[in-house]
């Protein structure tokens, strides 16, 4: 069995201003001293002997992460670009408050989170288009390593596509995006290519 772990970053100041990061990458998307805690707390609940390998996003935000989360691992760190959080297009470092009052259409009332059609409607990244992506990287380790316990640290909406994916449920927002440093554990069977969800968004 690969079992795979996914965490979310820290909390970033983008996310305090209510600024969509998406894939930006500037200072307002690095973790805020609350974001670095919140790191801390679950370094100090992460058992690292477990992980054969961890693999992160390269935007800033999981790199600084990681880099909490790593300390003292003797395993193979590496970054993966298929990692990345969805693309938000034109939408990309907006305030969401602004772009809720000007299109509300496109906001989930309950969860304040885009739309999924609207996303390529804005030059952004398709529900679809994350999940092939994510596929692709969890068929080769599926592949390369079937029998490994990875760690993954990744954003939001990549980690709830994740989920989707693993319970071949189609675009909604009944699933949450999980919260800054929670926990999501993936099964995959190599023989079989069964999937799992067996934890999602499990808080520090």
């Amino acid at each position: 069995m690969t079992t795979i772990d996914w965490i979310r970053h820290g909390q970033t100041h983008a996310n305090v201003a209510g600024v969509i990061q998406g894939q930006l990458d500037t200072d307002v998307a690095t973790l805020t001293a609350t974001g670095q805690q919140q790191a801390q707390q679950r370094y100090q609940h992460l058992d690292l002997t477990a992980y054969d390998r961890v693999i992160v996003s390269p935007l800033r935000r999981t790199r600084q992460t990681a880099a909490i989360l790593t300390a003292g691992y003797a395993g193979a760190v590496t970054t993966d670009e298929r990692l990345m959080e969805a693309a938000y297009g034109q939408w990309t470092g907006e305030k969401t408050a602004d772009l809720l009052a000007r299109y509300p259409a496109a906001f989930d009332p309950v969860t304040r989170e885009v739309q999924p059609a609207w996303l390529p409607r804005i030059g952004g990244e398709s529900y679809l288009a994350v999940q092939r992506r994510l596929g692709q990287l969890l068929a080769e380790l599926v592949v390369d390593h079937p029998t490994d316990h990875v760690l993954l640290i990744s954003h939001g909406l990549t980690i709830k596509n994740a989920a989707l994916l693993m319970l071949a449920a189609p675009a909604t927002l009944a699933l949450p995006e999980p919260t800054n440093l929670s926990l999501t554990r993936t099964l995959i069977d190599p023989a079989t290519g069964h999937r799992y969800l067996q934890c999602y968004g499990a808080p520090v």
